[in-house]
């Protein structure tokens, strides 16, 4: 086969480089384009049955938060732990945690796992977190269950801005503060604060700031699922009616709201009363 001519060795080296030019930006383009896709959230699935139910800690904590709970769930539903972004094994957000930032994030992880009409279980940041996705995502909420949270924080500015002086000026004396008041056995409040204290620190002040701020009572205003609320009497007193509290707290929606008042507990229930939280999701997942 006779060689080609100058000329066209010069055509045929041009073409190749073509070719390759191409190539790179192909190659580029998958890059960048598996860059740009978020990691979804850490999980752990156990048990089978329907409806889904997720579970979503607080901030500071992990999935570990659900284990006096979650257990009792999985002999009757599939249940989903998610981790929050920057704690446990989920990879921490691109840029500051916010709600609506950290709700994006489930719902890709919870359309990964092909969630739909599941019961959306949150605790405190938690809860902000999974009512946002219910707003944004109608189809993958069944129903709502909110641990001791409200839905916008209601504390005044000179309040919130000493809080965050001692977040920022004396952090460790801020965790040990908050988190061991969390439950009221004294052998677990211990590891509560060493889960704190293994989340990245700018991260985890930058969550709480985040908390104060956040106001969902707009954008939930219009939800029709179903809500409940499990509260301690510290949230929600024994002297306050249901009606009362459902307005204080930020509950007023177009759709059911239902309190659930647990006694005897701190913040974390799921710790302090898992057999009194287990059975109050279980008879929402039954009858939302």
């Amino acid at each position: 086969m006779p060689l080609p001519s100058q000329p066209g060795r010069r055509r045929v080296r041009a073409a190749f480089a073509a070719l390759a030019a191409l190539a790179a930006l192909v190659v580029l383009a998958a890059t960048a384009a598996t860059a740009a896709k978020p990691t979804p959230l850490a999980v752990q699935e156990m048990g089978h049955g329907s409806p889904t139910i997720v579970l979503v800690h607080s901030i500071g904590g992990d999935r570990g938060d659900w284990s006096g709970v979650a257990p009792k769930l999985a002999t009757r539903h599939r249940v989903l732990l998610v981790e929050l972004p920057g704690h446990g094994q989920s990879p921490a957000l691109t840029g500051p945690p916010t709600v609506w930032a950290v709700a994006d994030a489930l719902e890709r992880t919870l359309a990964e796992y092909k969630v739909e009409k599941a019961i959306l279980v949150g605790h405190s940041y938690g809860a902000l977190v999974v009512l946002e996705d219910a707003a944004d995502h109608p189809k993958r909420a069944k129903g709502i269950v909110a641990v001791d949270a409200t839905t916008y924080t209601g504390a005044d500015s000179d309040r919130i801005a000493e809080a965050d002086k001692v977040l920022r000026e004396r952090y460790p004396v801020f965790l040990s503060a908050v988190f061991p008041a969390m439950t009221k056995d004294a052998t677990t409040a211990d590891s509560l604060l060493a889960r704190a204290n293994r989340v990245d620190a700018t991260l985890l002040a930058e969550y709480f700031r985040d908390s104060w701020r956040e106001d969902l009572r707009p954008k939930i205003h219009a939800m029709k699922a179903p809500i409940h609320l499990v509260a301690t009497e510290a949230l929600w007193p024994s002297a306050e009616s249901w009606t009362s509290a459902r307005q204080r707290l930020g509950y007023a929606t177009a759709g059911p709201a239902v309190g659930h008042r647990v006694v005897d507990s701190a913040h974390m229930i799921a710790m302090d009363q898992p057999d009194s939280l287990a059975a109050i999701i279980e008879s929402v997942a039954a009858n939302p």
